[in-house]
């Protein structure tokens, strides 16, 4: 019998971890970030503009790709708090357009 990688091992589990958050924050429950910080960045309305700029679309992904890697959500919280304020804020507007595109893909109605 063939054994997965210890890397695909991590990743899958790392993948399911994301899933699991992306499911909760779907129902209102945010473990990653501070309720006051998320009303603070989601109330700002340039930030959806600084996510479509081709120089930070690349940073907003490689920014996912390090937090996604984060083997716990403790390490994941850690790896936040190493961002400044600027990033910090394009990662978690970032972050909510995957859980709106999450809540849109699980939803049966459609306009």
């Amino acid at each position: 019998m063939l054994q997965k990688p210890q890397h695909a091992k991590q990743d899958e589990k790392n993948l399911e971890q994301i899933e699991y958050l992306l499911y909760q924050s779907t129902q209102g429950i945010h473990f990653m970030f501070n309720n006051q910080e998320l009303i603070k960045v989601l109330s700002q309305k340039n930030l959806e503009k600084k996510l479509k700029d081709q120089a930070n679309v690349q940073k907003v992904q490689d920014l996912l790709t390090k937090l996604i890697e984060r083997p716990s959500i403790q390490e994941k919280k850690l790896f936040l708090e190493t961002l400044d304020e600027d990033t910090y804020e394009l990662l978690i507007r970032a972050y909510f357009q995957l859980v709106e595109n999450t809540i849109l893909a699980s939803s049966n109605i459609r306009h």
